[in-house]
């Protein structure tokens, strides 16, 4: 009994150790944003305007509105956890080819966004560039696009709206259910201040949703996406593409096709 305390004690004592270190550090585990200064000035080849919205509780969110030459509709693209507007707007180039404006914007703490990490408040900002889409394009115009955590935002407007399509890249199913494939001996659920739970959302999703997911990706697995579309099997379809990871998707040909074969739609 001796020996067994002997191992079995210092076991958990250095699991609470762990968690509460990874408490005190998770928002530099999840988020890696790219700040910017006030001044930085963005160029692009294509026409763009910059914008700044303010919340309620002051701060500014900045984005940026990426104009395609022939625009039949709008994409608003919510980011990953990492980077920032400038960094992503590969994709918005990239969209525009395929005659689609896109706004981008970056969350609080992310390019020259002011404010800190807090779910609530990222949740009740995707609102509110919802809202400014609104203003300037016909909702039927109008289609999201979510990558990683920016999945769970695109999927919460989409539940309250009605958009034209919802795709997802790579998205958690909650971030419960990441945290325990990375690290299945810690209590999770208790010691995570954040939940992302886009399961939760994708069940009030009222448009078509369209799935993407590497099968390599080893950050976010890709039985996340499995998870989510069995959840809404009757207006979802699901692409799993064997080669690629959570950082090469745009490089897959069959990825590119169907995101152009979509976005005929």
């Amino acid at each position: 009994m001796q020996i067994f305390l002997f191992i079995i004690v210092p076991i958990i004592f250095l699991l609470i150790i762990i968690s509460v270190v990874m408490y005190l550090l998770q928002d530099r585990i999840i988020f890696h944003p790219e700040k910017l200064p006030k001044d930085y000035r963005f160029e692009f080849i294509n026409d763009f305007e910059e914008i700044n919205l303010t919340t309620d509780d002051g701060n500014v969110l900045n984005g940026l509105l990426i104009k395609a030459e022939n625009s039949i509709g709008l994409v608003i693209f919510y980011h990953n956890h990492s980077g920032n507007i400038e960094h992503w707007s590969r994709f918005a180039l990239f969209m525009n080819k395929l005659d689609h404006d896109v706004l981008l914007m970056d969350y609080r703490g992310f390019g020259k966004s002011t404010g800190k990490f807090n779910e609530k408040t990222f949740l009740n900002d995707s609102l509110l560039w919802y809202s400014y889409a609104l203003d300037h394009y016909n909702e039927e115009l109008i289609s999201l696009y979510g990558r990683g955590i920016g999945a769970t935002f695109a999927t919460y407007v989409a539940s309250l709206n009605k958009p034209k399509k919802l795709c997802l890249e790579s998205p958690v199913y909650s971030i419960n259910y990441v945290a325990k494939v990375h690290y299945p001996y810690l209590p999770t659920r208790i010691i995570s201040k954040y939940k992302f739970e886009t399961y939760k959302y994708i069940v009030d999703v009222p448009c078509k949703i369209y799935i993407f997911h590497g099968k390599q990706n080893k950050f976010i697995n890709y039985n996340s996406s499995v998870k989510l579309s069995e959840l809404s099997k009757d207006n979802t379809e699901l692409f799993l593409i064997p080669d690629a990871n959570h950082y090469n998707l745009i490089n897959s040909t069959y990825y590119l096709s169907k995101i152009a074969e979509i976005c005929k739609k």
